[in-house]
This record gives C-alpha cells, sequence and structure tokens, in this order.
C-alpha cells in the first residue's frame, strides 16, 4: 500500500512539472519565438553579431541572456557577451558656478509715452544702471569638457530644483566663453512627493570638439527656489557611429473616457534608452510624462519626460528601465490624444561573441521566458581565434511592434492562467485521495 501511494504521487508529481513546462528547451532552436538565419564572414572562426532592434525588441530578459546561436545540427555554439560596436563614455563633469549680480540689469527712471490710441510712440529712459548691490547670485553652472570629443547623445544632471514649478535647462557649447550655441534642452516638473533624481537632457547627437558647457534655467515666472547643480555625466561616442537601434510602434488608443493616458504592456524586457512619441495630425504638440511600473500592486513611476509632436519631434530621454507597463501622460494643460499616437523605442547598442564550431548555415533564436544565463567571458572565446569576424542578420522584418492595452494584457491573464493551474491541481489531487480511498475498502479488514 505504501509503495503504491508513493508510485501514484510521483506520477502526479510529473503531471504537474510537465503541464507547468514551457514548449522546448533552452538547447531547442524552435523553443524561441524569434528565429533569424546568419551570415558569417568566411575564414574566421571567431565571429561578432550586432544585435538588431528585430531582436532587441523580443527578448524576454533584461539583460539579454535568452539569445542561443545554433548551427545546422540544432547545437547551441559558444557564446559571450560583446561591448557595443558603437561605444558610450560616460564622462562626469564637475560643475563651476556662473555668477553675477542680482541688480547687474536694473535700470532707474524708465517712463513710456503713449498717444491717445494707447500705442507706444516714444520710449525714453532716463538714469543710469543701478549699482549691483548684495551677495552675487547663481546664474549658470560651466563644465569643462575640453577632453571631450565626438558626439554628445545627452547630459545627466544632478539638480536642485523648485517643487511645483516648471523650470527649463539649457545647455550650450562654446570655445572661447564668449560665442556659445544651444546643443539641447529640457523642461522638468518636480512634484511635492517626488524623490531626487537625475534629470536627463537630451543633445541628439551634437558635435562636441573639446569645448565648454554651460547649463543655464529659465522660467516663465520668478523662481520659487534656487535652482542647484550638483553633479553633470555626459554621454558621448565616436564620430560616425550610431548608439541606438530603433523599432517602431503602434501604441493603443486612449482609455475610453480620459483622452490624456494611454497604457500599453510593454511585450519585451530589453531596457529602453529613449522613447519618441508622433501623436496624429490634429494633436500638434502635447507635452508627456512617461511613467512605467511592473504590476498594478506598484505605483507608477516617472521614466522620463518631454514634448510630443506630430511632425516627428524628438526623442524623449528616458531612464533605462524596463517595466511590464508604460503609461504615457499628457500634460494636463493639453487636451490629450484625439487618436492612437506612433512610438519609435530606442535601445542601447548590443553585440555578442560566437564561435562558428559547428556546421553551417547557423541561426540566431531569441525570445524565452526563463532562459538560462549560458554566457561565457568575451575573454574566453577569444583566446588564440584571432580578430573577430562581422556576422549579420540575412533578412530581418521591418514590421512595426502592434502593442495591446493594458486591460487585455498583464495582471487579468496571468490571474486566469493562475487560477486554472490552481484548480488543475486540486481536481488532481482530488482524484489521487479519491483512488487510495477505493484502493483501500477494496482491501479485506483483517480478523479482530
Amino acid at each position: 500500500m505504501s509503495g503504491f501511494r508513493w508510485r501514484l504521487a510521483a506520477r502526479a508529481g510529473a503531471v504537474l512539472l510537465l503541464a507547468a513546462a514551457p514548449a522546448g528547451s533552452d538547447g531547442d532552436p524552435e523553443g524561441y519565438a524569434l528565429r533569424f538565419p546568419l551570415s558569417v564572414e568566411a575564414g574566421a572562426r571567431l565571429q561578432r553579431l550586432a544585435l538588431p532592434a528585430a531582436v532587441l525588441a523580443g527578448l524576454q530578459t533584461r539583460d539579454g541572456h535568452d539569445v542561443r546561436v545554433f548551427d545546422a545540427k540544432g547545437r547551441a555554439m559558444p557564446i559571450a557577451r560583446a561591448a557595443a560596436s558603437a561605444v558610450v563614455g560616460h564622462v562626469s563633469l564637475d560643475p563651476m558656478p556662473i555668477l553675477g549680480g542680482p541688480d547687474a540689469l536694473k535700470v532707474s527712471g524708465v517712463s513710456l509715452r503713449l498717444d491717445g490710441r494707447g500705442a507706444a510712440q516714444v520710449v525714453e529712459v532716463r538714469g543710469e544702471p543701478v549699482t549691483a548691490g548684495g551677495a552675487p547670485v547663481l546664474l549658470g553652472v560651466l563644465l569643462d569638457a575640453r577632453r571631450v570629443s565626438g558626439r554628445a547623445d545627452r547630459v545627466v544632471v544632478a539638480a536642485d530644483l523648485p517643487v511645483g514649478q516648471p523650470v527649463t535647462l539649457a545647455v550650450e557649447a562654446s570655445s572661447d566663453l564668449r560665442d556659445w550655441r544651444r546643443l539641447g534642452e529640457a523642461t522638468v516638473y518636480r512634484r511635492a512627493n517626488d524623490a531626487a533624481r537625475s534629470t536627463i537632457v537630451p543633445l541628439d547627437g551634437a558635435a562636441v570638439a573639446r569645448e565648454y558647457l554651460r547649463i543655464t534655467w529659465r522660467a516663465e515666472s520668478r523662481l520659487l527656489a534656487p535652482v542647484g547643480i550638483r553633479n553633470a555625466v555626459l554621454d558621448v561616442r565616436p564620430d560616425g557611429t550610431a548608439a541606438f537601434e530603433t523599432v517602431e510602434a503602434q501604441a493603443p488608443a486612449p482609455a475610453s473616457g480620459n483622452a490624456r493616458v494611454i497604457d500599453f504592456a510593454v511585450p519585451f524586457a530589453t531596457p529602453i534608452a529613449r522613447l519618441r512619441v508622433v501623436p496624429t495630425q490634429t494633436d500638434g504638440v502635447v507635452p508627456v510624462r512617461i511613467l512605467g511600473r511592473d504590476d498594478r500592486e506598484q505605483p507608477w513611476t516617472l521614466l522620463g519626460q518631454g514634448v510630443a509632436n506630430s511632425d516627428g519631434g524628438r526623442d524623449i530621454m528616458l531612464s533605462g528601465a524596463s517595466p511590464h507597463a508604460i503609461r504615457i501622460e499628457a500634460d494636463a494643460r493639453s487636451a490629450g490624444f484625439t487618436g492612437a499616437p506612433r512610438l519609435r523605442f530606442g535601445f542601447a547598442d548590443r553585440s555578442l561573441l560566437f564561435l562558428t564550431s559547428g556546421t553551417a548555415p547557423f541561426t540566431v533564436s531569441a525570445g524565452r521566458t526563463g532562459a538560462k544565463d549560458v554566457f561565457l567571458a568575451p575573454d574566453d572565446l577569444r583566446d588564440r581565434q584571432g580578430a573577430a569576424g562581422d556576422a549579420r542578420l540575412r533578412a530581418v522584418a521591418t514590421g512595426s511592434l502592434k502593442l495591446s492595452p493594458l486591460a487585455e494584457a498583464g495582471a487579468p491573464t496571468r490571474t486566469i492562467i493562475l487560477w486554472g493551474v490552481l484548480l488543475a491541481a486540486t481536481a488532481l489531487l482530488a482524484g489521487v485521495a479519491w483512488m487510495l480511498w477505493r484502493q483501500q475498502r477494496a482491501q479485506p479488514r483483517d480478523a479482530a
């Protein structure tokens, strides 16, 4: 009886494990959502592959370890992560204060003469500029970037900002501290309960050639509190390199009854470096905030903010998070969205190394939840292999992603699946108990 029970329990456990296991396995090319044929460079055993956006938009792990390269016999090739082909340097710059007098531009004795219709005819300024008095004020900060040369993608600023007041940070460059040119700007709004976080000012690949940078700020009214810049990090890459892979997507329509909010599920786990929001032509310009979270029990977290423009606009730099859900929230000053906007996701460049130790042709497979990390150290593959060849995908689909509204994907679906598994397991255990009960009743009772 005891042996029967153990055998029955083992069979029940095996059935549950088989039901819960995903289709295929890590070592099966068919067990991945995406498969692309590879073209490798002849004569090179070590190959380098820059992952295109079509692959990055299908990964189900944040660090991309659900990628495999298989040969013609279905054998997984040795693989390792490689440094991005477009190396982005992160240069930390110490801010130096730019000071000025608090009343340097104040002039006394100003009079305005108007005609009978109220139009200004003559403006007279009598008097001299008032002598500046009091302690100097901070007008901006200066950054010595003369050791930097290349294309600047963004500057990440640790800033102290007033609460409840939009402040615009402007970044300019100059080689002689006299003539300045604009590189980029960003308007930032800090809520009362927002935790301190870095501010990202996109520079859109502006050329920087051993120059000074300065950051100044302005608001539509008098600042409610002083602005301070504690640190700045400049992201720069060599000239002639592309730092981001992009993929187009179609967002769902705004939620019913709320034209200012668009929620959707993110179908990949690759960190998002930037996002461009292009509303319909009738919406024009819409200031937006981009927020993210992993489940409904978590609050929405700010990832970035910027302006969506129907003429194309600019990318909104994000924090590099990989949330399961994203919310695009239009500013309350706007009318919101009349239709579904187009999106462009930007991913940081990502490459891998692999050995062609198997039989050609080779295939790259990607996109598997729960895949194990089997990546080796890059030096283990480079050892006595010579220069790496350039592998490429033979054909990549160029279609856009179709994003699902959050109400149709995510927590409700997962809840239904979990309840289904729980009910199935309960029914199976009930069946086992019933079989044990019948077996016990069928055995003769011992005589007293």
